[in-house]
C-alpha cells in the first residue's frame, strides 16, 4: 500500500503536515475530511514518473487556461453534457499538451469511478483547496454548471486584478529601472573621465563632485564584490521572505505603503468578499467558508485577521463584529455586511461589498500613474541637479582658472 504525504490547515488555520498509507488519494481526502483537515498539498511517498509528470504539468499551467476550463465545463454541463464526455472533449480541444495531459488523467479517474472533486485534487498545484470544496459542494448539490460559471467569475477577477496592477506598475518601474542604469553608466563610463580632467587642473572640488567621484571609484574598484552582494541579498530576501514570521511582518508593513498599500488591501478585500460569497451561496458551512476565503487573499496579514474573525463567530459574536474587529472592512462595507446579515442575504450584501470594492480599486488603478508621478519627478529631478552639480561646478572653476 502506497505512503502518501500530506499538507492541510486546521480549523483554527494552522497548517499540519503527515503521511499517511492509502490506496489512492481519495482515500487520503477522506481520511483528512474526517478528521476536519483541509487538504492543501497530497503526493505520493514514492518519486515515480507519474507525480514528476503532475509537478512538470503544474508548472506549465497558468490560471488563464483553469479559468477557460471553468468557463467550458459550466457551458458544457448547462447543455446537458455528461461530465466524462465534457472533460474528454476539453482534453481534445486544450492547446497545452500538458494542460491536455491533465485532462485526460481526471477523465481516468471519473471512468474508474471517482467523483469530480477527488479527481482534481490528484493535481493539487493546478486546482486550489477551494476550487475543489466547491466542486464537492455542486456534486452533492447537483448544481455544477452554476459553481464552475462562479469559479470561473472568481478566477477571472483574480487574474484581472493581477494584470492591471502589473500594468499600472510597469511605467514607475521603467522608470526607477532607468534611473539605475543611467547612474551606473555614468559612474562607469562618464565620471571617470571628468574626475581625470579635474585632477589635472589640481582644483579643490565641491561636495556633490566629490560624493560622485567616490562613488565611481567604489563601484570600479568594487564592481565584482557588489555584483555577489547584490545576488547574495536578492537571495537572501528570497529565503527570508519564506519563513512565516517575516512573511507575516513584510505583508503587514506592504499595507502602509502610500497608495499602493491601500490599492492592494481593497483588492485582497475584493477577493475575499466575492469567494466567500461564492462559497456561502454553494451552501459551505461559514466557519469552513472563512478558512477557504481567508486562503484567497495571497497575503498572510490579511489571512491571518480574516482567521481571527473566524474564531471569535466560532465563540459567538456575529459576522459583521468579528469583521469591525479586524480593522480590514471600511465603515460602508460593513454596514452593508450588517444589512446582509440581518436580513438573512449575507452571500447578496458581500457580493455587491465585492463589486463595491472592484470599482474602488478600478479608480485607483487607473489613476495610480497620475499619483506617482510627483514622486517619479522628484526621484529624477534630484538625481538629474546632483549630476548636474557634480560636474558643472567644478568646470565654472576651471574656466575661471584657465581665464
Amino acid at each position: 500500500m502506497p505512503n502518501f504525504n500530506y499538507e492541510g490547515r486546521l480549523q483554527d488555520g494552522k497548517k499540519i503536515h503527515g503521511s499517511y498509507e492509502a490506496n489512492d488519494i481519495n482515500d487520503v481526502i477522506k481520511f483528512l475530511k474526517n478528521r476536519s483537515i483541509i487538504p492543501i498539498d497530497i503526493k505520493n511517498g514514492k518519486k515515480n514518473t507519474h507525480k514528476i509528470w503532475d509537478f512538470l504539468t503544474a508548472s506549465n499551467i497558468k490560471q488563464q487556461e483553469v479559468l477557460n476550463f471553468a468557463r467550458q465545463m459550466a457551458t458544457l454541463i448547462a447543455a446537458g453534457v455528461p461530465i466524462i464526455k465534457a472533460v474528454k472533449e476539453l482534453a481534445k480541444a486544450a492547446k497545452n499538451k500538458k494542460m491536455q495531459q491533465t485532462l485526460l488523467g481526471i477523465a481516468e479517474s471519473l471512468e474508474a469511478g471517482k467523483s469530480l472533486a477527488s479527481s482534481l485534487a490528484d493535481y493539487p498545484k493546478i486546482f486550489s483547496p477551494i476550487f475543489i470544496s466547491l466542486i464537492e459542494v455542486g456534486e452533492n448539490i447537483g448544481h455544477l454548471d452554476d459553481v464552475f460559471a462562479r469559479l470561473a467569475t472568481f478566477l477571472a477577477m483574480r487574474i484581472s486584478n493581477r494584470k492591471r496592477l502589473i500594468a499600472a506598475m510597469r511605467y514607475p518601474l521603467i522608470v526607477i529601472a532607468s534611473i539605475l542604469i543611467a547612474l551606473v553608466v555614468m559612474n562607469i563610463f562618464v565620471v571617470p573621465k571628468f574626475a581625470a580632467l579635474f585632477t589635472r587642473f589640481g582644483t579643490n572640488l565641491p561636495l556633490p563632485t566629490r560624493i560622485l567621484i567616490n562613488l565611481s571609484n567604489f563601484m570600479l574598484n568594487n564592481w565584482l564584490s557588489l555584483l555577489i552582494a547584490i545576488i547574495l541579498a536578492t537571495l537572501g530576501i528570497r529565503y527570508l521572505l519564506k519563513m512565516p514570521k517575516i512573511r507575516l511582518l513584510w505583508d503587514k508593513y506592504k499595507l502602509k505603503f502610500p497608495t499602493l498599500g491601500n490599492l492592494q488591501q481593497r483588492i485582497m478585500l475584493s477577493q475575499f468578499t466575492q469567494t466567500f460569497s461564492m462559497i456561502l451561496h454553494a451552501g459551505v458551512p461559514m466557519l469552513k467558508g472563512i478558512t477557504l476565503g481567508a486562503n484567497a487573499t495571497e497575503n498572510k496579514y490579511v489571512t491571518q485577521q480574516i482567521l481571527l474573525m473566524r474564531d471569535k463567530i466560532e465563540k459567538g459574536e456575529n459576522f459583521s463584529y468579528a469583521a469591525q474587529l479586524t480593522n480590514l472592512f471600511d465603515p460602508g462595507a460593513l454596514q452593508m455586511i450588517e444589512v446582509g446579515e440581518e436580513t438573512g442575504k449575507l452571500d447578496d450584501l458581500l457580493t455587491k461589498v465585492a463589486d463595491a470594492y472592484a470599482e474602488e480599486v478600478d479608480y485607483q488603478l487607473k489613476n495610480l500613474s497620475t499619483l506617482l508621478e510627483p514622486i517619479l519627478l522628484l526621484i529624477v529631478g534630484a538625481m538629474v541637479a546632483l549630476m548636474a552639480l557634480a560636474i558643472y561646478l567644478p568646470m565654472w572653476d576651471i574656466v575661471k582658472f584657465a581665464r
